[in-house]
């Protein structure tokens, strides 16, 4: 059960953090919205089958994931005896992993604290695989996570289908009327 809870949760997390950093970037809600009137057009409704041809949606949610990874600290163990940072760590150590700080670090990331999902359409860019380590929203290797492509239907479906049948603003707060 906790797998099921756990799944549920942060797909919803990431769901409201997409929706919140796409309103947040009318630019950026346009670009997707235009590509979803593009690619599915304005008199069906949205298909899975839609999904691969949609390049800037996709980008939007792998940025959505470096901003707001769902777990932000990730729990392993050392197989062997290592040195970090001219620090002994023994094998079988438990260390965290700080998933938030690696997603926003300057040195591997270009205005780290902006929401821009263009940076994913460059050549190189990383990728979900676990094999890019500044970029590791499901974690990365046999501990990665194993709900990673039922997660991700879930919220590009979910996505997808509110950005196409609706109109999405921030609300306007105190101002005059």
């Amino acid at each position: 059960m906790d797998v099921m809870f756990g799944g549920t949760e942060t797909v919803a997390s990431v769901i409201e953090w997409s929706m919140a950093e796409l309103m947040k970037s009318p630019e950026d809600l346009k670009k997707v919205q235009q590509e979803l009137v593009d690619v599915v057009g304005l008199n069906r409704r949205f298909h899975e089958s839609d999904l691969e041809k949609l390049t800037y949606l996709r980008c939007a949610f792998k940025e959505t994931l470096r901003l707001h990874p769902p777990i932000p600290l990730l729990l392993h163990e050392t197989s062997d005896e290592s040195v970090v940072a001219g620090y002994s760590v023994p094998a079988g150590s438990r260390v965290w992993i700080n998933v938030w700080a690696i997603n926003r670090d300057k040195n591997a990331w270009d205005d780290p604290e902006t929401f821009k999902p263009s940076r994913f359409l460059e050549d190189g860019a990383p990728d979900f695989k676990g094999s890019n380590f500044e970029f590791l929203p499901f974690g990365s290797g046999r501990r990665s996570c194993p709900g990673m492509q039922l997660g991700l239907y879930g919220l590009e479906m979910a996505v997808a289908n509110l950005l196409h049948c609706f109109s999405w603003e921030l609300a306007r707060w105190n101002e005059a009327e």
